[in-house]
C-alpha cells in the first residue's frame, strides 16, 4: 500500500534506473548548454549541474571536460550550442562518447525558464530530447529533473543511440559454412564483372572464391585443367553515396547467375544490395563489395552443397 503514496514519476525513474542498471556503462559527453540573450548566464550552470547530476548514474561513464574541450578545439566547432549528428559523430570518434548531450535555455515570459537537453547518438546520429521550465530561483531543482529525463532517455533510446555491435567478418564466415547441409561440392568458377564488362571486380571474386574453399568447394578458373561444374557469373555495380561528416558512403549492386555447366540448367538467380561507410572511400567501396557477396553467398552455397552437378571430366 506504501506504494500507491510515492508519485507516478518516481516510480518510473525507480523502473527506469533498475533497468538502466542492467545495461553496459555509456560513456557521454556533456556539450554547453547555450542560453538566449536574457538566459545567456544561466548555460554554464545548467551546464556544471546536469554533468555532476549525471556523474551520479552508474551506468554512465562521464567524459572529462578537458578531452571534450580538445576535441572541440581540434574539429573548430563553433559556440553557437547546435551540435550537429556530423559534428556529435566526430567527437564520438575522437573521445569514444557514444552519446553527446547539449542544449538551449530560454527565458520567456519574464520570470520563466525554458530547458532543452538534445540527447544525441554519436554512432546512430539520432537524436532525442528532454524538455523542463520553471522558475531561476528552482535551477538546481530543474537541472536534477532534466538529468533524470536525459538519463531515462539514455535507457529507454539505447538500441536508437548506439549502433548495435556488428558480426566480425570471421564470424560471419563461419555462421554462413555453419549453416551449409548438403554434402555436396562441385567444382566452382566465379566471374563477377563490372558494368558494361570494364573489367572484372577482384573483391567480388576474391570474396566469393574465399568463402567458396572454406566451405569444402573446390575452386577453378580459366588457368585450371579442372572445368567447373557450376558456373557463378554476374556484375558488381558499386557505386559512391553521399558523405556522412567524415565518413565515405558506398553501395554495392551485384547480380548473379548461377548454373550448371553440362547441362545449362540454372540453379538460381540472386541479387543483393548493401551500403557500407568508412572513413577512407577505398574502404567503404570494398566492405559495401564484401557485405553483398556474402549475403549472396549465405544462400547461394546451400544450393550447391544440395546441387546433383558433378562433372567427371
Amino acid at each position: 500500500m506504501m506504494l500507491k503514496s510515492i508519485p507516478i514519476l518516481m516510480v518510473a525513474f525507480l523502473s527506469g534506473s533498475l533497468a538502466l542498471a542492467e545495461m553496459p556503462p555509456l560513456t557521454v559527453a556533456v556539450y554547453d548548454f547555450t542560453g538566449s540573450a536574457e538566459a545567456n548566464s544561466y548555460g554554464q550552470n545548467v551546464t556544471a549541474l546536469v554533468t555532476a547530476d549525471l556523474t551520479a548514474e552508474t551506468n554512465l561513464v562521464m567524459l572529462e571536460r578537458a578531452e571534450l574541450d580538445k576535441a572541440l578545439s581540434e574539429q573548430a566547432f563553433g559556440v553557437s550550442g547546435m551540435v550537429s549528428s556530423d559534428a556529435a559523430a566526430k567527437i564520438g570518434q575522437i573521445t569514444g562518447a557514444r552519446v553527446l548531450v547539449a542544449g538551449q535555455v530560454i527565458k520567456t515570459g519574464g520570470d520563466h525558464l525554458v530547458i532543452v537537453a538534445d540527447i544525441i547518438g554519436t554512432e546512430t546520429g539520432r537524436l532525442f530530447a528532454a524538455k523542463v521550465e520553471g522558475a531561476p530561483d528552482d535551477l538546481a531543482e530543474l537541472t536534477s529533473d532534466l538529468s533524470r529525463k536525459i538519463a531515462q532517455t539514455i535507457m529507454a533510446q539505447t538500441t536508437n543511440l548506439v549502433a548495435t555491435a556488428e558480426e566480425s567478418h570471421a564470424e560471419r564466415l563461419a555462421r554462413i559454412v555453419k549453416s551449409i547441409k548438403g554434402k555436396n561440392r562441385p567444382a566452382v568458377s566465379v566471374d563477377v564483372v563490372w558494368p558494361n564488362r570494364r573489367g572484372h571486380s577482384s573483391t567480388a571474386e576474391a570474396e566469393f572464391g574465399a568463402i567458396l574453399l572454406k566451405a569444402g568447394f573446390e575452386v577453378v578458373d580459366s588457368n585450371s585443367d579442372r572445368r567447373p561444374d557450376v558456373e557463378i557469373t554476374g556484375v558488381d555495380d558499386a557505386s559512391s553515396g553521399p558523405r556522412r561528416g567524415n565518413l565515405f558512403s558506398f553501395r554495392a549492386v551485384i547480380d548473379l547467375k548461377v548454373q550448371e555447366r553440362r547441362t545449362g540448367n540454372i540453379i538460381t538467380f540472386d541479387h543483393q544490395e548493401s551500403t557500407a561507410t568508412d572513413i577512407a572511400r577505398a574502404g567503404a567501396d570494398r566492405a559495401a563489395q564484401v557485405n553483398a557477396v556474402d549475403a549472396l553467398a549465405a544462400r547461394v552455397l546451400p544450393l550447391l552443397a544440395n546441387s546433383p552437378a558433378n562433372s567427371k571430366e
